[in-house]
């Protein structure tokens, strides 16, 4: 069998709700173009290095992170561990094991965040783009960056907040609105609850009136990436450098400064991480970092 009929069973029978539809799509076509006609059982892991090779090399020769190339060569790994499971029409295997794969070395550890400054000359030149290009939400934009600032979210999971994810209870006699990522858009798998700032809350209205049914911040990731690199060609032009600053930056910045003000574990739970020990990991340097006056003090 060839790897793109393997992609195309896998894509009709076990794929049909996958959880991100536009980077499956993007990692099949990807692979079919690659790797299409390859026979899955001639498949070795010399051939997947120069698989991951291909895939490295994006279009026009640019060369693509190496998270990138995990990401589309996981895509290739889980069908060909479907295909161990799967049977033909003599009922049997269509692949007798999954081949060995090759490692990938990824540091996805971004430490860029946004300073206050920087921040609040963000948000004027969103406010400058509504007037320029009203036919880009930018308002809507806007909303969703603060958002993320807000929430510590991650990007997918700001794109599936719906209207009804919202609820407003009262705590210590006060009233307080909430935010349910549902476990199907967290990286985790689990559903975790969020407070929404007061900002947040006074920007809900207009975003459920616009939102209808639908979800508040109804970007398609192509147009995300339009609008963030004019963002960055409009930051640079005003002398910030914000190459590095991606919609994850947002979730960086806030859960860093939530870092130096409040104890490991609530820092975790807003993170929604799977345990206490990944945000150490992540972000124990920072707890370190501020023992230095501490340490200073006592030796003094």
């Amino acid at each position: 069998m060839k790897v793109s009929t393997l992609l195309d069973r896998c894509e009709r029978e076990e794929w049909r709700t996958h959880r991100s539809r536009d980077t499956l799509q993007s990692n099949l076509r990807i692979l079919r173009r690659v790797c299409g006609d390859d026979d899955i059982a001639a498949l070795h892991y010399t051939r997947l290095k120069e698989i991951a090779e291909a895939i490295a090399t994006g279009r026009g020769g640019k060369v693509l992170a190496p998270a990138t190339v995990k990401r589309r060569m996981e895509t290739l790994s889980a069908a060909l561990l479907l295909a161990t499971k799967m049977t033909d029409d003599q009922g049997q295997p269509l692949l007798v094991a999954k081949p060995t794969f090759p490692t990938f070395e990824i540091d996805n550890i971004q430490d860029r965040v946004i300073s206050d400054d920087e921040a609040s000359a963000l948000f004027e030149e969103f406010a400058a783009l509504a007037l320029e290009e009203p036919d880009r939400d930018w308002s809507r934009f806007d909303a969703m960056v603060r958002f993320l600032l807000a929430t510590a979210c991650r990007r997918g999971e700001a794109l599936r907040a719906h209207a009804g994810h919202f609820e407003t209870r009262m705590v210590a006699d006060k009233p307080a609105t909430f935010v349910q990522f549902a476990r199907y858009s967290t990286k985790s798998k689990k559903p975790r609850v969020v407070p929404v700032a007061p900002e947040i809350v006074a920007l809900l209205p207009a975003l459920k009136l616009k939102a209808g049914s639908g979800a508040l911040f109804p970007f398609h990731p192509s147009q995300l990436f339009r609008m963030w690199r004019t963002v960055r060609r409009r930051m640079a032009a005003r002398g910030y450098d914000f190459s590095l600053v991606r919609y994850h930056t947002m979730r960086h910045t806030t859960l860093t400064k939530a870092m130096r003000k409040y104890p490991l574990a609530m820092v975790s739970k807003l993170a929604g991480h799977a345990s206490v020990q990944i945000t150490a990991d992540r972000y124990g340097h920072i707890a370190a970092d501020d023992l230095v006056d501490m340490v200073s003090d006592i030796a003094a």
